[in-house]
């Protein structure tokens, strides 16, 4: 039952949120059975995204990475359902759009690494504590 139960973390980042596709992600989401147990648009700041993003401190892109998030309203989600994480990951296709399949959100709706669009958590583990970070529900 625990696995029904399942979380992920999905953030629409500044550049779909302008683009108004909100709406077709979360259709996605919704059309592959997954439920949408929270929501919430915010405007990162500069210091939540130095510690979200912590672990990427010391690459180079990391400064245009803070600049790009916290450029405008992020949507915060948490999904919920049977293998969300991996499914979700799925759906949202590779990191870098040129390598997305159609048919994946990345895939469809975007052409640059820099502003791929959407961000999915890796793992439960990373799900739980982006959830609890970012939107300040509980985690599971």
């Amino acid at each position: 039952m625990a696995e029904l139960k399942e979380r992920t973390f999905i953030a629409i980042k500044p550049d779909g949120v302008q683009r108004g596709i909100i709406g077709e992600i979360i259709k996605r989401f919704e059309m592959k059975g997954f439920k949408l147990v929270g929501m919430k648009m915010l405007q990162a700041s500069e210091d939540l995204l130095m510690q979200h993003y912590i672990d990427l401190k010391d690459r180079p892109f990391f400064p245009t990475l803070i600049n790009y998030m916290s450029s405008g309203p992020v949507v915060a989600m948490v999904w919920e359902g049977k293998g969300v994480v991996k499914t979700g990951r799925v759906m949202l296709g590779e990191t870098n759009p040129a390598e997305s399949k159609p048919g994946t959100i990345r895939g469809d709706f975007c052409i640059d690494v820099s502003k791929n669009i959407i961000h999915g958590s890796d793992s439960v583990e990373s799900a739980n504590k982006e959830i609890s970070f970012l939107t300040g529900l509980p985690q599971t």
